[in-house]
């Protein structure tokens, strides 16, 4: 309550995550340089224009970007150094966008106060450093793997298997 959170990327996910957030009466900012100013109101989020300004203001920062070249160690010791003593850092989108090494830092260093992720640098994650802290929760990325994940995703590709034969127009198809 009354926390600023940032979240990094605003599509489908990171706008749900704003979306849900609000309801918390938290202060909502977020980069996304992809996404027009529309959706940044839609969902109540406040624009920043640059990475380095909504990693000075955010208490919390959660990420939901692909991981990419632009995107790999996005966040990492350089970035860390902009943001609020005590910092709240999430991951569930990708291994790699938030550097563990910079994690690891800031965790010694005291900077981080506490880390949330579902994802690593290296899949399966058995054997990580970050395991050792009490001030950080892992979970395994299982976001798609619930009874009621599976079943949607049966229907939707159902869904597109018609839309194909009828000569339609294929949602997220791949060459």
């Amino acid at each position: 309550f009354g926390k600023t959170v940032g979240i990094v990327g605003l599509g489908r996910i990171g706008s749900m995550v704003a979306t849900r957030l609000k309801a918390f009466s938290m202060n909502v900012i977020a980069y996304d340089p992809y996404i027009s100013d529309e959706r940044f109101e839609r969902f109540g989020a406040e624009k920043k224009e640059t990475l380095e300004e909504l990693l000075r203001e955010a208490d919390i920062i959660t990420v939901h970007t692909p991981r990419n070249e632009e995107t790999m160690h996005m966040i990492d010791e350089k970035a860390l150094a902009h943001t609020k003593e005590g910092i709240r850092l999430v991951n569930c989108a990708r291994g790699g966008i938030i550097k563990e090494a910079a994690l690891l830092e800031g965790l010694e260093e005291g900077k981080i106060a506490s880390v949330g992720l579902d994802v690593f640098e290296k899949e399966p994650a058995t054997d990580n450093e970050l395991f050792k802290y009490s001030r950080v929760v892992c979970t395994p990325h299982l976001g798609a793997d619930t009874y009621e994940a599976q079943k949607r995703v049966g229907e939707n590709i159902a869904e597109q298997v018609i839309l194909a034969l009828k000569g339609g127009i294929v949602p997220n198809v791949v060459n």
